[in-house]
């Protein structure tokens, strides 16, 4: 299931912990597409409709849950590994140095190029009574907001909701499922040390899991009760304003299932890696996989809004299993050769970068008048646009400030010392 790397790709393909699956950038590549393709349509081709192909449109292009699963397989996977056979979990010190050096380096740079430099940041908050304070696009001159953007606070608070880059919601919420998810793990693993490969290990893998969505579908429910009594005319101002309806929507809660079901695609991967799946059972394993995801889509235009994102993240759960177990004992399937190939393999190298530029691109296109018309020739003139100088501008960031912090990433497992020395 690993894959060979090269020198000179080594420092971005190979996690802090075990081995490279094949496939994993592919994903990143295809969630970063699809959130880019929403937004440029929802913001530069506003007035088009996607007309019968909506419903659809709507649920293959939310990217994010894709990223949100990915976040819950990538890092639950060691822990899962350690929870199924009582071994050592990896190093919480360099786990927790290894994710600020992930997620704060490029967005720093990026935060401040975008809100003093070039002046397309999200520089107050959306207020219905607010249109007075001047455009809600330019540069950041509010010293407190651009601090608590800095730190990826600002989603806690009303004064700077949706502050900076506008996608920076999802990374507090990433940070705080870097806190917890450890400490469930942690905590799981102290209930009956000694057990490792029955029926107990099983449990004592999926008790953070299920605690997770437990926590996040109550949220919701909450959520919406919440919501529910509010006029209609101002939802996007309670989803995405100044007020405390907006920090408890973007609010890590409300968002803790997504990640449980990446989590759970790491525990049956451990089982398999571990053994406690037989390699003759792979084709069972893989097309229970698929068929998991298959009905998660389609249950997806059937629950009620509220769980539509809980649907789309179980379909992306199941596309991880099955992209990340092998099709036979002699490796990859063949749907993690293809994203394997070049073009999605690179993308999804500086699809973090790609994700933090390509609002602020949109923000520059629309400011300049360059947007085209709301057809699809306009869309289509626009997405190109997009995704050509927003690649070009995560390209740069990767080689020199990305690519620089992952070098002082290090081993969390207990590799770490032979490699160290070796």
């Amino acid at each position: 299931m690993a894959v060979t790397t090269t020198a000179s790709t080594a420092v971005a393909f190979t996690p802090s912990w075990g081995s490279r699956l094949a496939g994993m950038e592919g994903l990143r590549a295809l969630a970063a597409l699809a959130v880019a393709t929403v937004h440029t349509h929802d913001f530069l081709t506003g007035g088009l409709a996607w007309g019968p192909v909506g419903a659809a449109a709507g649920v293959a292009l939310n990217g994010l849950m894709l990223f949100f699963a990915l976040s819950g397989f990538l890092l639950y996977r060691p822990f899962a590994t350690a929870l199924l056979d009582a071994a050592a979990p990896p190093r919480i010190g360099a786990y927790a140095v290894n994710r600020v050096l992930r997620i704060y380096p490029a967005y720093l740079v990026v935060l401040l190029l975008v809100s003093v430099v070039l002046g397309v940041a999200n520089r107050i908050p959306f207020s219905i009574d607010g249109a007075d304070r001047g455009p809600l696009i330019g540069r950041t001159t509010d010293p407190l907001v651009l601090v608590t953007d800095a730190t990826l606070l600002h989603t806690l608070f009303p004064f700077s909701m949706r502050t900076g880059l506008e996608v920076s919601w999802s990374l507090t919420v990433e940070l705080v499922f870097y806190a917890v998810m450890p400490l469930m793990a942690l905590a799981a693993l102290r209930w009956r040390p000694g057990i490792a490969r029955g029926r107990h290990a099983w449990i004592r893998a999926f008790v953070p899991v299920v605690t997770l969505l437990a926590i996040g579908v109550a949220a919701k429910v909450v959520k919406y009760l919440l919501f529910a009594g509010l006029p209609e005319d101002s939802d996007f101002y309670h989803h995405w304003g100044a007020n405390w309806y907006a920090v408890l929507a973007r609010s890590f809660p409300v968002h803790a299932d997504l990640f449980a079901f990446g989590m759970a695609a790491a525990v049956l991967v451990a089982a398999f890696e571990s053994g406690l799946v037989k390699p003759r059972l792979l084709r069972v394993f893989r097309g229970t996989a698929t068929g998991i995801a298959l009905f998660a889509l389609l249950a997806a235009f059937i629950l009620p809004t509220m769980l539509r994102d809980t649907a789309v993240a179980a379909a992306s759960g199941g596309l991880i299993l099955v992209v990340a177990t092998p099709a036979s004992t002699r490796g990859p399937g063949i749907l993690a050769r293809a994203l394997e190939a070049w073009p999605l393999r690179s993308a999804g190298l500086v699809s973090y970068s790609f994700y933090l530029w390509h609002l602020p691109v949109i923000w520059f296109v629309g400011m300049h008048g360059w947007a085209g018309p709301p057809t699809w020739a306009g869309f289509a003139r626009d997405l190109v646009v997009v995704l050509t100088v927003s690649l070009a501008l995560a390209a740069a960031t990767y080689l020199l400030v990305e690519r620089p912090a992952l070098r002082l990433k290090r081993r969390t497992d207990a590799r770490a010392g032979a490699l160290a020395s070796g």
